[in-house]
């Protein structure tokens, strides 16, 4: 499926017909999004109304532009705290299990590098509306096992280690 579609089956489910540009980060590179947002709107499958901010025509209609635009806003506020809460925690995540972790890639001299197949699973992910995000942690163990210095076996057990202990510290 190209960006375009992948766009449209992105704002279906959204009561509000709301998208922000935000929201299509893991599509594509910005010029790659930024010509399907505007060949959707040449076709009249959604309609800008903001910078970064595009609708479904129907659904502008029927609620406004001035009300999808409050939305838009509320839901940009709500994302750059989300943000900065997530920074403060990962700022805090340094587990004794990322410790090892940070350690043996260190001296083994192995670095997280995503793959096609890594943004495509969070573009999938997030177009599923599920909300899943890994850790500097989880993408030096990925890295690891990829590398075959650890096991899949011995990979699952440090990142369920690493967020129990995670779980706790934020209980």
């Amino acid at each position: 499926m190209d960006i375009q579609g992948r766009i449209l089956q992105s704002i279906r489910p959204r009561r509000d017909g709301l998208l922000l540009r935000s929201d299509l980060k893991n599509l594509g590179s910005d010029s790659q999004v930024s010509a399907a947002l505007n060949g959707l709107c040449r076709k009249g499958l959604i309609q800008r109304i903001g910078r970064g901010v595009y609708a479904h025509p129907a659904k502008l209609a029927v609620l406004g532009e001035q009300a999808l635009l409050d939305s838009a806003r509320a839901r940009q506020i709500q994302a750059r705290h989300q943000l900065a809460v997530q920074e403060k925690r990962q700022a805090r995540a340094i587990t004794p299990t990322a410790r090892h972790v940070i350690a043996l890639a260190k001296r083994l001299g192995i670095a997280y590098v995503p793959t096609f197949s890594d943004r495509w699973a969070a573009a999938v992910t997030q177009l599923a509306g599920d909300e899943v995000s890994s850790d500097f942690t989880d993408d030096l163990l990925v890295a690891l096992t990829r590398a075959g210095k650890l096991s899949a076996g011995d990979m699952a057990r440090l990142v369920m280690e690493h967020h129990r202990t995670l779980k706790k510290a934020h209980v």
